[in-house]
């Protein structure tokens, strides 16, 4: 993935909110840029280039006493609500500079549902979807259907060595898992076990949705939501699963995000909300799940890397395939309408699909 295929104007999961405590910051990089989140005294998350305006020393070797960053060179602060100079040691008296005058170039900065998210764009780009913008400008947060205000029972992040939309294709690939995804946890003998499937899918927002549907032979966990369960399926740019699934007794929610550190790696999120509060002791083991869960597809995409794989691939075939064609579909119109200046139009259209897996 070629630096100039990033997609600035969306917001990207960067870190776990539980691992931003009031007082700390947490280096990060994003869309190739090395950045700066942190948590002020208040509670309040912020973003900032990690870069002092002065003589471009990075921020985190400078420190943080809640309410200002100081660069660790000239001993420059910066308030940690707007990211604007507070002080400058090294003036004399005499000088009528007015530190206010300089600031950390700022990025939109959200904590929802636990987990913090930067925009890396600007409100002044809009945005081709005719998404509703915010009184700042800017789309809302993505979340998770029924889970307001609540963090993930269970989240984990994984480095890929590979573009975010190889990684992507994890999240919409059905052919895989039978054989990639085999931990006795998951499916008893996925791979001898195939099994016709047919989903309907429509256009939705910015990508797809496979409508909801009765889930007949689900992975062993979706057994602890009770009978009767159904399951729908959401995939947006830039590279976001969201997955609910709704049983007569309980309900679940996954989220997977691909976010861009730079053209050749990138950050695989997977979050995991529930709503039985027993299953509370399970957590430890259910971290190493979704651990196991992306070590596995980390491997593909470290084979992928070793073979010289193309991307986009050279062949799609069958139905198993055609979530990946539609992800592309839908990314080229996107960057097409920005380029042209003009409405995204989604390009696809309801369809049923069939497979086996």
């Amino acid at each position: 993935m070629a630096m100039d295929s990033f997609l600035p104007n969306f917001w990207y999961l960067v870190v776990a909110g539980r691992a931003v405590a009031p007082g700390r910051t947490v280096p990060a990089t994003l869309l190739g840029q090395a950045i700066l989140v942190g948590r002020a005294r208040d509670g309040g998350v912020f973003a900032y280039a990690d870069r002092c305006p002065h003589r471009g020393m990075p921020m985190r070797h400078g420190s943080f006493d809640g309410e200002a960053l100081q660069c660790g060179y000239h001993g420059w602060r910066f308030r940690a609500g707007d990211g604007r100079c507070v002080s400058i040691p090294a003036l004399a008296e005499r000088d009528t500079i007015e530190p206010g005058r300089f600031a950390l170039r700022s990025f939109a900065c959200r904590e929802v549902q636990g987990n913090i998210w930067v925009y890396p764009g600007d409100a002044a780009g809009g945005d081709a979807a005719g998404d509703e913008a915010g009184p700042d400008g800017l789309p809302a947060v993505p979340t998770v259907p029924g889970f307001d205000g609540v963090a993930p029972q269970v989240s984990a992040v994984m480095r890929f060595p590979c573009p975010a939309d190889v990684a992507t294709m994890g999240f919409i690939d059905p052919a895989h898992p039978a054989f990639v995804h085999t931990s006795r946890w998951w499916k008893r003998k996925p791979s001898t076990s195939l099994r016709a499937k047919e989903k309907a899918f429509e256009p939705d927002a910015l990508g797809f949705r496979m409508k909801r549907h009765h889930l007949k032979h689900g992975a062993n966990p979706y057994r602890l939501l009770g009978r009767n369960v159904h399951v729908d399926v959401t995939i947006q740019l830039p590279g976001l699963r969201i997955e609910h699934i709704q049983g007569d007794r309980h309900s679940a929610c996954v989220l997977a995000m691909s976010t861009p550190v730079g053209a050749e790696q990138t950050d695989v999120h997977y979050c995991v909300w529930w709503s039985m509060g027993w299953l509370a002791a399970a957590r430890p083991a259910a971290r190493w799940m979704a651990r196991d869960f992306l070590r596995q597809d980390y491997d593909v995409a470290v084979q992928l890397q070793e073979g010289g794989a193309p991307f986009p691939p050279p062949m799609f075939v069958g139905d198993a395939d055609a979530q990946i064609r539609w992800f592309l579909r839908v990314k080229k119109e996107y960057q097409a309408s920005r380029s042209e200046r003009r409405a995204f139009a989604n390009p696809l259209r309801e369809q049923v699909l069939q497979w086996r897996s």
